[in-house]
């Protein structure tokens, strides 16, 4: 049982977790004007997302891995700033190299949140509410993403491109300096029953290095069709359906709000019936509305949008207070890390494969191969045994 942590609150954590969502998603949101500008392909637009998602993704489990063993304040402040000066670079990009390069060093920066903040909200919860805590932190994220679309979208439509990332950097400048002054972390108090581990130790269990696989396995599935999705769909809309960049922008930030309400709900739900049956549901239901979308029309893909928004963000959320109450909390940050390293780095390696495929053929048909991929999750999180205490 977890004692004490830190004395970071949830809320303070929420927004710097939907901050971490607003510098992400600019690029995504501005793709369209991007490859009409630089003259790119459907695959070097997916390089370019891939340039912020690689980093992103590959230095989570170091990142947690540090913070178990150094503290977590002090790194999640400093990745915070970084991918805000990362991210205001990319204001002043001129090609394509330039920008692809900037958003290589914000993917650094970005990397420090989740697997330090995901594990304080844990940590700072009592254990009969978790998941609802959980619910929360990732409706702060749905809410950073939220915003995210339509700021970039009017922005750089009222100005530039360019203006859309020097603007919103600002938000990151500002909730890194809160946290500097607001907060102040204190080292983890843990009972373990007189059993005391050290994480170098616990990372040489069998155990633990089973549970490692297995999680990291599980993590590259759960939430691919989401990833897929995510980077590409303001392209996807206004090339199929013909609409303008704004209307676009609009339904890429229904698709985030939805989380809002859909990750506090299916979160406390959790905490009733279980983590592992709800996570099953929602990667169910996040393959189904991943296939229809491909085949629906530009009035009902609202309501398809705010569905998979909500299962999504729901999962995510499932899934961290899942992780999060296995038995190894000496090295919870490291766990995180593995989970979100595999779920970015599927991100990563999916959004070139859906812009190849988009230039074979067309978007509908590579989403549709990613909608049957989320589905391999569901073996391993039948075997993943290392249960909460």
């Amino acid at each position: 049982m977890v004692i004490k942590t830190s004395n970071i609150p949830i809320a303070l954590l929420s927004t710097s977790h939907g901050v971490n969502h607003l510098l992400q998603l600019i690029l995504p949101t501005l793709l369209p004007s991007l490859i009409t500008e630089f003259e790119i392909s459907h695959y070097t637009a997916g390089i370019l997302i891939a340039s912020f998602a690689l980093p992103y993704s590959l230095l989570q489990i170091p990142v947690g891995y540090l913070s178990d063993l150094k503290g977590r304040k002090n790194i999640m402040i400093f990745g915070l700033l970084l991918y805000s000066i990362a991210t205001l670079l990319c204001g002043f990009s001129n090609n394509i190299v330039q920008l692809g390069l900037a958003q290589f060093f914000a993917g650094i920066g970005g990397s420090t949140y989740h697997p330090i903040g995901i594990p304080l909200v844990s940590l700072s919860s009592s254990k009969k509410d978790i998941g609802q805590a959980q619910g929360i932190h990732q409706a702060g994220g749905a809410v950073g993403s939220f915003v995210a679309p339509l700021l970039a979208a009017y922005i750089g439509l009222a100005f530039d491109w360019r203006f859309s990332f020097i603007f919103l950097s600002i938000f990151g400048l500002i909730t890194g300096f809160l946290l500097w002054i607001g907060t102040e972390e204190q080292s983890p108090i843990y009972e373990h029953g007189g059993r005391d581990e050290n994480p170098k130790a616990l990372l040489s269990d069998i155990k633990i290095i089973k549970l490692i696989i297995l999680l990291f396995i599980f993590g590259l599935a759960y939430l691919i069709s989401y990833r897929a999705l995510l980077p590409f769909l303001t392209t996807y809309i206004t090339e199929k359906h013909g609409v303008r960049l704004e209307i676009a922008a609009q339904l890429l930030a229904l698709l985030q709000i939805a989380g809002i309400v859909g990750s506090p709900l299916f979160g406390k739900l959790s905490d009733r019936v279980g983590r592992k049956f709800m996570i099953a549901i929602l990667i169910v239901c996040q393959s189904i509305i991943m296939f229809l979308i491909t085949y629906a029309s530009i009035s009902i893909l609202p309501i398809l949008l705010g569905a998979m928004g909500a299962f999504a963000f729901s999962t995510l959320a499932i899934v961290d207070s899942w992780v999060t109450e296995m038995k190894a909390y000496k090295i919870i940050g490291t766990l995180m890390g593995v989970v979100l390293t595999a779920t970015f780095f599927a991100g990563a390696i999916a959004n070139p494969a859906v812009g190849y495929l988009a230039d074979q053929f067309e978007f509908d048909f590579s989403f549709r191969i990613f909608a049957f991929i989320n589905l391999i999750a569901l073996p391993f999180l039948a075997i993943i045994r290392y249960d909460k205490v």
